[in-house]
């Protein structure tokens, strides 16, 4: 009796564990075949509230899996696609990137060039003094004033800027990429640069606009290796220029000489008459003598 219960319980243990594993089996079964039915995909995500027109850097981005079907086409998959772009609109932590929300500086205008306490402001220029329009977005240049006083007063040029970023040539942010490319170089005919806008402090900008108004403008392009404060800014002098040149005195042909200023009447000299030089006197007589 006692065998024939032991082995009754023997067979319901084995039972209930055959059924147990059977179970874990299917049930992984069923896991594996719906894992294997939704497809992942590698997406990039930021970690940070990014505003609208922030700048995009690595510490912002992450990489997260996300079903196919829940992402967007134009879903990004590597962080550096992101890198140094801006966000177009603002976006919460957790937002996955994409093509439409994120873009380069250019695809949202000037100001996100700018630096804080940096102003843009553009001025006139011509072939020759925009450097026959070879400059680019992104050179540095000094700006050259030319101050002319007038007939017989030599000009006299000063540096009063020294290494402003060229933000754009007219309204183009930066060329396209077959003008950047090696031996590219745009070529001045077709160019036609009229406005250069500059990013400069605000007491140089105020400076540039006296400086446009009052005396000629032309900038010179500097070398990307030599330091923007290597030699100092000029100070701007429309006064004390300089003296007149005086030429030689030509001589004077069929002038009649100048007139001699009449002289006033002298006054009559006042005689005073003299008395008798020698008194004689004889007795009692007075004898006046010369």
């Amino acid at each position: 009796m006692n065998t024939r219960r032991i082995t009754l319980i023997i067979a319901v243990v084995l039972a209930v564990g055959t059924g147990i594993l059977t179970l874990r089996y299917l049930s992984n079964l069923n896991q594996q075949s719906q894992q294997a039915a939704v497809e992942m995909k590698t997406v990039v995500v930021t970690n940070v509230d990014i505003p609208a027109r922030g700048k995009i850097t690595a510490e912002m981005l992450t990489v997260a899996k996300r079903a196919a079907g829940d992402v967007e086409p134009q879903s990004l998959d590597d962080p550096r696609q992101a890198e140094g772009d801006v966000a177009l609109i603002s976006m919460p932590a957790g937002t996955v990137l994409t093509a439409s929300n994120v873009g380069t500086p250019a695809a949202v205008g000037l100001t996100v060039r700018l630096k804080p306490g940096e102003r843009a402001i553009s001025i006139p220029v011509d072939r020759v003094k925009s450097v026959s329009g070879l400059m680019q977005p992104g050179d540095r240049v000094d700006v050259l004033a030319t101050v002319n006083k007038g007939p017989g007063i030599p000009p006299k040029t000063f540096t009063i800027i020294r290494g402003a970023l060229v933000l754009a040539l007219n309204s183009t942010l930066e060329l396209s990429p077959g003008a950047t490319a090696a031996g590219a170089t745009p070529s001045p005919d077709t160019s036609g640069v009229g406005t250069v806008t500059l990013g400069v402090s605000p007491e140089q900008a105020d400076l540039l606009t006296v400086a446009d108004l009052n005396s000629t403008l032309r900038l010179a392009l500097r070398s990307p290796e030599e330091p923007v404060r290597s030699l100092p800014e000029e100070k701007l002098v429309f006064a004390d220029l300089g003296s007149p040149v005086q030429a030689a005195a030509a001589p004077a042909l069929n002038v009649p000489p100048p007139l001699q200023p009449a002289q006033a009447p002298q006054a009559p000299r006042q005689v005073i008459p003299l008395g008798p030089l020698v008194t004689v006197i004889d007795g009692d007589k007075v004898i006046s003598g010369k």
